[in-house]
């Protein structure tokens, strides 16, 4: 089974390699947060706020379910 940093959406991907940058110390942490779990739900709260921080994902892909389950963020396993 993969990670969720293999997992991560292209877009969501290109947000943190991008925001990494400038805010490499709390792009590091996500990454590494993200490296070491293999499902979304044994995430921190504020883990996932900071995914959607600094990923940059549109607003209107926002959803209960990103938050919930990773939706829009996390590719599903095939």
């Amino acid at each position: 089974m993969k990670t969720l940093y293999e997992r991560l959406e292209p877009e969501v991907l290109e947000g943190l390699e991008w925001n990494s940058r400038r805010w490499h110390g709390a792009t590091d942490k996500i990454v590494s947060e993200l490296s070491s779990h293999k499902f979304w739900s044994d995430l921190k709260v504020g883990t996932i706020q900071a995914v959607i921080t600094f990923s940059d994902i549109p607003f209107a892909k926002i959803t209960a379910n990103t938050f919930r389950f990773g939706e829009n963020i996390i590719k599903d396993e095939k």
